[in-house]
């Protein structure tokens, strides 16, 4: 039995007249009485009793005709939520992201443009380091993700968009006597400082570049304690465990008894944030709207960022602002702040 079967005797059960029914169904009453017929084989009951000048629904047919009404809304409402899933109206995001992404304007202003223009999807947001975060985007379990650059290329088929260039500061105990100085402190200052760090295989090139920033200026960190968790590292600072280098974003996170000062370094040490994507995969309405929302936000901002990013960070000879990749497509534009 097809859809058209059902509106077919929805319509002569309220008319209760096949010229009637007919007429607005706009087509002739023979054929409308023989698909009714049909319909009345398939199910080997009458719905209709007939006669001459009257048309009733028999007991069976009242309780067909609810159902036959409930079928044809499910269709109709099928056919509208996909409609409007395809034009981005509906449906679910699914947002990864990082430690540090929270704490980034074009992060929280994103989704809440993405929010007011697309109340009927729901955001699945998920946090995660950046590998982790990578690799459900090349396996389809996310469809965007704000990630940190990772110490090696990215994928052939995972994009970027960069968000912001994050300068790197040093987080000290208040009481330390480097705290004292309002100047930048110089990296080589921290020679001999023990220092707390995320794990060298948390999953991200966060220890990596803190490593490259530290042998540029001649000494090894010297690890005293390791955490997985920005809140934690900070946590073991103002316990006064070490020091550590961590992205000014960061400094939103309120921990009493540590000190934030700007890193002076042979040249300017930055982090990056990047919004992440399968290029491979097929584009939805909602990922291109929330990638438009970003691009909108970050071309609206104070930071230097601007266009397509392929995951590009400097990679100078003496600083540390770290190249991880290198597949810019052509034309892009990349903006470094100091």
């Amino acid at each position: 039995m097809e859809l058209r079967h059902f509106r077919y005797f929805i319509a002569v059960a309220e008319e209760l007249s096949f010229t009637k029914a007919a007429r607005r169904l706009h087509i002739s009453q023979p054929p409308l009485s023989q698909h009714v017929q049909e319909i009345e084989r398939e199910l080997g009951a009458l719905l209709f009793r007939r006669n001459r000048s009257h048309v009733a629904l028999t007991d069976t047919g009242r309780l067909f005709l609810e159902e036959a009404r409930s079928v044809v809304q499910q269709a109709s409402h099928a056919v509208d939520m996909a409609k409007r899933a395809g034009r981005g109206e509906v449906g679910v995001l699914r947002i990864g992201f990082t430690a540090t992404a929270p704490f980034t304007h074009v992060f929280s202003a994103a989704i809440r443009a993405f929010r007011r223009e697309s109340p009927g999807v729901r955001l699945n947001l998920e946090y995660s380091m950046t590998e982790p975060v990578i690799d459900a985007l090349r396996s389809s379990e996310l469809d965007v993700g704000f990630v940190r650059p990772m110490a090696n290329s990215l994928p052939d088929d995972i994009e970027t968009i960069l968000v912001m260039t994050d300068k790197l500061m040093v987080v000290l105990h208040a009481d330390h006597p480097l705290a004292a100085s309002k100047q930048p402190i110089p990296i080589e200052m921290l020679a001999k400082e023990p220092f707390v760090l995320r794990a060298s295989g948390a999953h991200s090139g966060y220890y990596e570049q803190i490593y490259q920033c530290c042998t540029q200026a001649g000494f090894f960190p010297q690890i005293s304690q390791e955490a997985k968790e920005a809140a934690t590292i900070l946590g073991l600072v103002a316990a006064g465990l070490g020091v550590t280098i961590l992205p000014a974003s960061l400094s939103a996170i309120a921990v009493s008894g540590v000190a934030w000062r700007d890193l002076q370094s042979q040249s300017e040490a930055t982090s990056q944030v990047l919004l992440a994507f399968n290029a491979r995969e097929n584009d939805t309405a909602q990922r291109a709207a929330f990638i438009r929302l970003v691009q909108d936000e970050v071309g609206r901002s104070d930071h230097c960022a601007t266009g397509l990013h392929p995951s590009q960070a400097r990679n100078t000879q003496n600083g540390c602002s770290l190249d991880f990749a290198s597949h810019a497509p052509s034309g892009s534009r990349i903006c470094h702040c100091g």
